[in-house]
């Protein structure tokens, strides 16, 4: 199963490279949301900010090859609202793990499917890059105090009700109510584990917990799509 999320990952980064080197980047400066300019053959590229990521502040590692990690605080203003941008020179994600960075932007191109990127970059904005989630952890998932959580989760995630009698809709939400009451069981266990965490872990697990139930995650086989650092951690 992992091998094949790390292949589906690289396809929809070389995709959506791909697709970057067809389409020119228009900014708005007035707006929140940078588009493409239109063309008849041109996916629209949308920039947008993302609060109830960028809200979490810091808490982001690199680990993926997937996009390249630019040096140069130079490069921040030029990338934020441009993702066709190269600096010249990049940074192995071994050489930056203990760097923590925020997540900023979201791209994504309508009417075109694929997995989005986010735009991240480190405090000092010494580090900035667009990458597909598969390519972020929280900095702390290996942490012993949050293994219980990260269990539970791991348990929904890789319970597929296409395995046993395919009671789900065309957009992966399950209607067998055994399915969703085990996932409501190890989400309780998860929420469980979460408030003996403490500090600013704990509000950060918490709310993630919160936004996962609001997403509709219990549902849905597709958890890792949504935008939340937690569960991109647990893949």
């Amino acid at each position: 199963m992992k091998s094949r999320k790390i292949l589906t990952t690289l396809f929809a980064a070389a995709s959506v490279a791909t697709l970057l080197g067809a389409a020119p980047v228009t900014v708005n400066a007035a707006s929140s949301v940078s588009t493409t300019t239109s063309t008849k053959n041109s996916p629209k590229l949308i920039i947008q900010n993302i609060p109830k990521l960028s809200k979490w502040g810091y808490i982001v590692n690199v680990n993926s090859r997937a996009q390249p990690i630019y040096v140069g605080q130079s490069n921040y203003a030029k990338m934020v609202n441009n993702p066709h941008f190269k600096g010249t020179r990049t940074v192995s994600p071994k050489k930056i793990k203990n760097v923590r960075f925020k997540v900023e932007k979201v791209m994504h191109f309508k009417g075109v499917s694929g997995s989005p990127e986010y735009f991240v970059t480190s405090k000092d904005h010494k580090y900035n890059g667009w990458t597909p989630s598969a390519g972020l952890q929280y900095y702390a998932i290996n942490s012993k105090p949050l293994q219980k959580v990260i269990k539970s989760l791991k348990k929904i995630e890789g319970r597929s009700p296409i395995k046993q009698n395919g009671k789900f809709t065309s957009k992966g939400t399950i209607t067998d109510r055994k399915w969703l009451a085990k996932n409501e069981h190890d989400y309780a266990l998860a929420v469980k584990a979460a408030k003996k965490l403490k500090g600013n872990q704990r509000k950060f697990v918490l709310g993630s917990l919160k936004q996962m139930k609001q997403d509709g995650v219990l549902r849905n086989v597709m958890m890792e799509k949504k935008d939340n650092i937690l569960l991109w951690s647990v893949n």
